[in-house]
């Protein structure tokens, strides 16, 4: 069981859960980067509902911003996207949750809210929920300058008046006066020892249109860009990285678009600490990016454009993704599929998948070492229970077991490899069982009896001395026939040309071969598995697929989840599940909510009408571009 806490089924639905879609109508947009943007404008409360859906926003909302800005998210109706997420269910949920509660205890939500307080103190209201309605308006863009100040530019077109009759404007003779020409705006920094660093809050109106800043210069600029009767320089759209990423972006903007220059957000330190997905190495590569969500019914659609520091190799031709998801078993938790895998991430995904199925290493940083200051004697006459007759279990030097298949995978010109997870049937059972398959495509035919000898030589460093014991057995199936090497710890095996697929449960072989066998035979071949997205065929430059299956997974994953959580719990507080603050089921009952079996379970929970998540990944020429649909109950 433990062997879950890093198992691909867990941490599928844990990015699931924190995955951007945020409600059945509304999703949570590209990524922590914009949530982060809108809890910086209105702090604490409940600003992720900013980011979900808009519709096209117009081309010269960017000629208004000042140069300088780190991102910008532009909509067309952002009233009414905030007042969508405000009477949703999901929003209600995750306001309730565990998940939630701890938040609002975390450092990042009291750091914030030392900020509402003091951006309140220099604009002389509360930057809640009620202030974000008042000065929602429909088409609308969102500048951000500087994470750590959490500077921003915001403008927001309201008509009719309507930014007349909100309270910041008609609180304006509390605020100083400046003039740019024929323009006049409001300014006021109010600094109090007692609350907190000195905020400037800025706004003005200009025709149908309200401006919002945390800088006097970003609202002098705004108002000249605004002013001026054709493009200027200085603007954000004439930026180089700008342009270059908005120009390979779709030609239709999406009904929320958002544009990052990753160049300089990746570095901060801000955007290191807080990014949930933790891939800094691989954004590290990218120069800008843009992220289009369309919003249709029942699901959403995150069209994604991202662009290299540096040109990137190619794509082999050979690369045909779409011959590996073809043998996805029905109700695959989580799989992922790549073209031309380099052969250490090959073998570190066999060894952690299949062969060592250890339990990922944690430590507690708030929990001080303990020192060690025994004595510790090399040995005793009392002791005997250690044996003195048998050779102790002979461990090869980290990597070396590996070695054989390291060779076999050259030898074969790896060219894809797809993993595929999921939690296997766990009603009446003690455990929650993880089914796991590695799917190997190459340029040339497997070499069988090589290929099992490094299987065996490999698992073999985790299960007993000498390889004693192991012994590849054939087994047949309705489907085809395959190989098992243990039945103790299963590794099963089946080859079919160029195919080479690897799975530690019978059951999960059985249905992959029947996929391989409906392959050969030219049966269903017009169309894609049940795990692809509405059975979308796989484009020919396809470099990345992966999918996600959340309701399949909910029911397992919470059984597991209050598993573990009543067993660790136990081991690092030493008392029982009760003295532990745990409920006979698991669920901890005390101030801080259990990780995974509340805390976790209920993020997923407040979002349980998303059904699934799946991605393409492609190159066309140096630009990456990525589709991700996001299917929702109706």
């Amino acid at each position: 069981m433990m062997r879950g806490l890093r198992l691909h089924s867990m941490l599928a639905y844990l990015r699931a859960a924190m995955l951007r879609p945020f409600q059945m109508r509304l999703s949570r947009y590209v990524a922590i980067a914009a949530a982060s943007l809108l809890i910086g404008l209105v702090a604490t409360w409940s600003v992720r509902a900013a980011l979900d859906g808009a519709d096209t926003a117009p081309h010269e909302l960017a000629a208004w911003l000042p140069q300088g800005a780190l991102l910008t998210i532009e909509s067309k109706d952002f009233a009414g996207l905030l007042k969508r997420w405000n009477d949703s269910a999901e929003k209600a949920a995750w306001l309730k949750s565990d998940d939630f509660s701890v938040f609002s205890r975390s450092r990042l939500f009291g750091r914030l809210g030392d900020a509402q307080n003091e951006f309140a103190q220099s604009a002389g209201l509360p930057p809640d929920m009620s202030f974000l309605n008042e000065v929602a308006g429909s088409e609308s863009v969102f500048a951000w300058y500087d994470i750590g100040k959490l500077e921003f530019l915001y403008i927001t077109r309201m008509p009719g008046g309507a930014a007349e009759k909100t309270r910041l404007v008609q609180m304006h003779g509390k605020f100083n006066t400046r003039q740019l020409g024929a323009q006049t705006f409001y300014v006021r920094t109010k600094s109090d020892p007692s609350q907190g660093e000195a905020r400037t809050v800025a706004f003005a109106t200009s025709g149908d249109w309200l401006l919002l800043a945390t800088r006097e210069d970003l609202m002098a600029s705004a108002l000249r860009l605004m002013a001026a009767k054709t493009a200027s320089g200085d603007s954000q759209a004439a930026e180089p990285w700008f342009g270059d990423v908005r120009r390979a972006a779709a030609k239709t903007p999406g009904d929320l678009r958002m544009t990052l220059n990753l160049e300089k957000i990746v570095p901060t330190p801000y955007f290191r600490s807080y990014w949930v997905q933790e891939n800094i190495t691989e954004l590290k590569q990218y120069r800008s990016a843009v992220a289009d969500l369309y919003l249709n019914a029942g699901s959403f659609r995150e069209e994604r454009v991202l662009l290299p520091k540096a040109a990137q190799e190619s794509v082999p031709a050979g690369a045909d993704l779409a011959a590996l998801t073809a043998l996805l078993p029905n109700h695959s938790g989580v799989y992922r599929a790549v073209a031309d895998p380099d052969i250490k991430t090959a073998l570190s995904t066999i060894d952690e998948k299949l062969l060592t199925r250890l339990p990922g290493s944690y430590t507690d940083l708030r929990v001080a070492p303990d020192a060690d200051v025994a004595v510790h004697e090399v040995g005793t006459a009392s002791d005997l229970e250690t044996r003195i007759d048998a050779a102790p279990l002979v461990r090869p030097a980290q990597g070396s077991e590996m070695e054989l298949l390291r060779q076999e995978l050259i030898a074969a010109d790896l060219q894809g490899m797809m993993t595929s997870g999921r939690t296997g049937n766990a009603e009446g059972g003690l455990w929650v069982p993880f089914e796991s398959a590695v799917v190997l495509r190459a340029a040339k035919e497997w070499n069988v009896p090589a290929l099992q000898s490094a299987l065996r030589q490999a698992a073999g460093a985790h299960l007993t001395a000498s390889g004693m014991g192991l012994v590849w057995k054939p087994m047949k199936t309705s489907a085809g026939s395959y190989f098992e090497l243990s039945e103790a710890r299963p590794l099963e095996m089946a080859v079919a040309g160029n195919l080479c697929v690897l799975t530690d449960d019978a059951g999960l072989m059985g249905e992959m071969l029947e996929r391989l066998a409906a392959k050969t035979q030219g049966v269903g071949s017009e169309t894609q598995p049940s795990g692809h997205a509405h059975g979308d065929a796989l484009p020919p430059n396809a470099t990345m697929v992966a999918g996600f299956e959340l309701q399949p997974e909910r029911t397992s994953f919470s059984r597991w989840s209050a598993l573990v959580d009543r067993t660790t719990n136990r081991a690092m507080n030493g008392a029982t599940p009760a003295a532990a603050g745990l409920t006979a089921d698991g669920n901890g009952n005390g101030n801080e909510p259990s990780f995974f079996s509340q805390n976790m379970r209920s993020l997923g929970d407040s979002f349980a009408a998303l059904e699934s998540e799946h991605m393409v990944e492609r190159k066309d020429g140096p630009v990456t571009r990525q589709t991700v649909t996001y299917a929702w109950r109706r």
